[in-house]
C-alpha cells in the first residue's frame, strides 16, 4: 500500500484526449504541489532533475519514484531502497520507476481543502535498479489520471510522501475520476524456481470514466504474455481487445463490497454489511462485451478463438440480450508432453480437435418483471452435441435485490432458498442432441473393453433399468418410465433427449428447493416431462 497510485496504476489505461484544464495561478499551484509532497525534490518518494510552470501546468523532468516498497518509511532522496525491493508478479523486481517527464495540470484545493487535479501524466518510464545499475526489466509509455476526486488524490500524495500506508487508510471503492490508463506496458523477469525467462506486454488498459456506480468503459488492448513452464513447456498467451461499455451498478455493487471485504480481512476486521440502495437496478449490467483474438497455448494444447460478443440494447419489448461465441478451437500440439496427451484423447473419440460455438438472446420484459429467451440459445461441439435451452422466468427484481442484500449483509445464515423465493419458475426446457458423440464413445468403449457396441448399449440399458429400481419411492412410478424410456431410447437410437417443466402455475424456485431437500416435491405441479426423439424421426 506504500506507493498505492502506482501500484494501483498498472492495473489501470484509458483512452485519448484530456479534460479541459482548470486556470491555476503559480502561488495555488505551488501550495497544492506541496500538499502532494512534490514542492522539492526528494520531499517524499520523487526525485526530479528540473520543474517548470506554464498556464497551470507542471511539467518535471529526469523523475525518479523510489522507495517502492520501502515497509520502514525512510523516504526521500537518501533513501536506500536496495534492501527493499518493489516485486511485480513475485519474479519482477525493481528500486525504482525512472521516467522522462511527469506533466501536472491545474494542482489546487477544493472548496473543503483538499487537494485536487485535473491531469496527472507519467511518460516514458522504466522499472529501474538503483542508480549504477543499467538492468532494466521493462517499464511502460505512458500513465494518465484524468479528473479523479479527492479521496483518490489524498491516496497518490501519500504514494507520492514515501509514507507507510495501512489499508484501512484507503478506499479504492471510493475512487471517482474521468480516466486511468496505462500504455505501452512491458515487463521481463525471470521465475525464482525454474530459471526461466518471461515477457508480459500491454498495449492499452483502460477505464475511461467512473462515477461510482457507472463505468463508460472498460479496455485492454494487446495483451501478449510469454513464459515456460519447467514441465510442461510453452506457457503463451496472446489476447487481441477484452471490453465492456456501459458497465453499471449490477456489476460494481458486488465489485465494491468484495474489494472493502478484501481490505477489510487483511486488517484483521469484518467488512461494516452495506445495504442495497432504493434505486439499485440489476439489469444495469452492461451494454456490450466483447473479446477478441485470444490465442494460447498451455504446454502444447492450444486453444484460439476469434470473439465472443454480447451485447444489451433496449427495444420497444423490453431489454434485448443477445450473445455469440464464434468457432473456439481446442487443439494439440503433439510436440509437448500435454498436447500429445491430449491428442490421444481425442484420437480414442475420433477427433482431431474440439470446436465449439455458442448463441442466446433472451428479452427481459420490464413492465412484467419477466425474462424470457426466444431465438437460438445453445451450446455445441461441432461433430459431437448440441445443448438447447428455453426459459420463462418471472419476479426477477425481487430476487436479484434480495439476493443482493443477503450477500453484503455478511450474514453466516446465508439462505439460498429464501434468496431464490422469489423468483417464478414459468416454464424450462432442456434438449440434449448426439451429432455423433453417442457413437464415438461406443466405439472407444469398444475398443477398450474388447465388447461390440451393441453389447455395450445392452449393458448401459440394463443399468438404467436396475438404477431406476432403486430410485426413491417418492418419485412417481410413470416418471420414472419415462425417464428410463428416454434415456435407453437414446442410447440405442441417438436422436435427442429432452426434460421439460411445464407446471400450470408457476413455481417458485425457492420452494421447489425446499421440497426437494425435505423428498417432498409435487411431480404433477411441476409439469415434468422426459422425452426422446429418435434420430430417424428428426
Amino acid at each position: 500500500m506504500k506507493y498505492l497510485a502506482l501500484s494501483t496504476a498498472l492495473f489501470l489505461v484509458a483512452c485519448n484526449g484530456s479534460p479541459d484544464t482548470v486556470s491555476v495561478d503559480q502561488e495555488t499551484g505551488d501550495s497544492a504541489l506541496a500538499a502532494l509532497h512534490l514542492a522539492n525534490s526528494g520531499d517524499g518518494a520523487v526525485l526530479y532533475g528540473a520543474r517548470s510552470f506554464d498556464d497551470g501546468v507542471y511539467t518535471f523532468t529526469d523523475v525518479v519514484f523510489t522507495d517502492m516498497s520501502d515497509s520502514d518509511g525512510d523516504a526521500g532522496a537518501e533513501a536506500d531502497s536496495g534492501d527493499a525491493d518493489g516485486e511485480m508478479s513475485g519474479n519482477v523486481e525493481f528500486d525504482e520507476i525512472r521516467a522522462a517527464r511527469m506533466v501536472l495540470a491545474a494542482p489546487r484545493f477544493d472548496e473543503t481543502g483538499n487537494v485536487i487535479f485535473d491531469r496527472l501524466s507519467i511518460e516514458e518510464a522504466v522499472f529501474a535498479e538503483p542508480e549504477g545499475d543499467e538492468d532494466s526489466q521493462g517499464g511502460f509509455d505512458s500513465f494518465v489520471i484524468e479528473t479523479p476526486n479527492a479521496v483518490m488524490v489524498a491516496d497518490i500524495a501519500r504514494g507520492f510522501s514515501g509514507e507507510d500506508v495501512d489499508d484501512d487508510e484507503t478506499d479504492p471503492a471510493a475512487y471517482r475520476f474521468g480516466l486511468v490508463s496505462l500504455e505501452g506496458l512491458a515487463i521481463d523477469g525471470t521465475d525464482d524456481e525454474s530459471g526461466e525467462d518471461f515477457a508480459v506486454s500491454l498495449t492499452r488498459f483502460a477505464l475511461d470514466n467512473y462515477d461510482g456506480e457507472h463505468l463508460d468503459r472498460f479496455e485492454l488492448m494487446g495483451l501478449n504474455i510469454n513464459a515456460v513452464d519447467a514441465e510442461t513447456g510453452p506457457v503463451r498467451i496472446t489476447l487481441a481487445e477484452l471490453s465492456m461499455d456501459g458497465i453499471g451498478q449490477s456489476f460494481f455493487a458486488p465489485f465494491t463490497q468484495g474489494m472493502r471485504e478484501a481490505m477489510a480481512e487483511q486488517a484483521g476486521e469484518i467488512a461494516e454489511a452495506r445495504e442495497v440502495s432504493a434505486n439499485y437496478d440489476p439489469m444495469d449490467a452492461y451494454d456490450a462485451f466483447a473479446m477478441r483474438g485470444l490465442d494460447v497455448n498451455v504446454g502444447g494444447i492450444l486453444v484460439t478463438m476469434d470473439s465472443m460478443t454480447a451485447s444489451i440494447d433496449e427495444t420497444r419489448d423490453g431489454l434485448v440480450g443477445v450473445s455469440e461465441m464464434t468457432p473456439l478451437v481446442v487443439r494439440p500440439d503433439t510436440e509437448y508432453q500435454l498436447g500429445a496427451q491430449m491428442a490421444l484423447g481425442l484420437g480414442l473419440l475420433g477427433y482431431q480437435q474440439l470446436e465449439f460455438t455458442a448463441a442466446s438472446e433472451s428479452v427481459y420484459d420490464v413492465d412484467a418483471d419477466r425474462s424470457y429467451t426466444r431465438g437460438e440459445n445453445y451450446f455445441e461441439l461441432t461433430e459431437g452435441f448440441r445443448i438447447e435451452t428455453e426459459m420463462d422466468v418471472s419476479g426477477i427484481l425481487e430476487y436479484s435485490r434480495r439476493a443482493m442484500s443477503l450477500s453484503m449483509a455478511q450474514s453466516e445464515d446465508f439462505d439460498v432458498a429464501e434468496m431464490l423465493e422469489p423468483l417464478m419458475l414459468n416454464r424450462l426446457v432442456l434438449r440434449i442432441e448426439d451429432h455423433s458423440i453417442l457413437d464415438r464413445a461406443l466405439t472407444a468403449g469398444s475398443a477398450a473393453q474388447g465388447m461390440s457396441k451393441a453389447e455395450l448399449r445392452q449393458q448401459a440399458a440394463a443399468m438404467i433399468t436396475l438404477g431406476m429400481l432403486g430410485a426413491p419411492a417418492e418419485i412417481p412410478r410413470p416418471l420414472l418410465t419415462q425417464l428410463s424410456e428416454a434415456l435407453v431410447g437414446f442410447i440405442n437410437d441417438g436422436g435427442a433427449v429432452t426434460i421439460a417443466l411445464e407446471p400450470a402455475e408457476p413455481l417458485s424456485v425457492g420452494a421447489l428447493m425446499e421440497e426437494a431437500e425435505a423428498n417432498a416435491l409435487d411431480f404433477d405441479s411441476m409439469g415434468l416431462s422426459i422425452t426422446n426423439e429418435p434420430a430417424d424421426a428428426e
